[in-house]
């Protein structure tokens, strides 16, 4: 997927009660046309069953980071044993960005958390896609285990 110029959308791994997800983006080339290459994360604590987890940032910011409209997130594949819900203005740092000019500012965004339902165990995957309003796209899917 190639990327506006003017516009960067990022996936930002974030620390969640404790917890996190492996794999932090790898910063690109350099070049504002290269989107991070992660397209999949592992949350590395386990979700507590009924608790909403928040498991991934999305944030979309321009090349002097200043923050740029929350992008809108859906759901492309559901998880099996859960449920995913989006919440606005979620704070976090920017992990990588074209040049490393952003990394580690403060940016606001779309949190993505998982809520095993009661009972639930094992491991789920569920898959989202996050939209800028200039249309820039960039899909993402998640694996997180489910505490006994």
């Amino acid at each position: 997927m190639r990327l506006c110029r003017s516009r960067i959308l990022v996936m930002l791994l974030v620390a969640s009660l404790g917890g996190g997800c492996t794999g932090a983006p790898s910063p690109n080339s350099g070049t504002a046309l290269e989107p991070p290459t992660q397209d999949a994360a592992t949350r590395t604590m386990p979700v507590v069953p009924g608790r909403p987890a928040r498991v991934f940032v999305f944030a979309g910011w321009d090349t002097n980071c200043a923050a740029l409209a929350a992008p809108h997130v859906t759901v492309t594949t559901p998880p099996n044993q859960g449920e995913i819900t989006f919440r606005a203005g979620q704070q976090t740092t920017i992990a990588a960005s074209t040049g490393g000019t952003c990394n580690g500012r403060a940016v606001a965004g779309t949190g993505v958390y998982y809520t095993a339902r009661e009972g639930a165990a094992g491991e789920d995957r569920f898959a989202v896609e996050a939209r800028l309003a200039s249309g820039e796209t960039n899909k993402r899917t998640f694996a997180v285990t489910i505490a006994p």
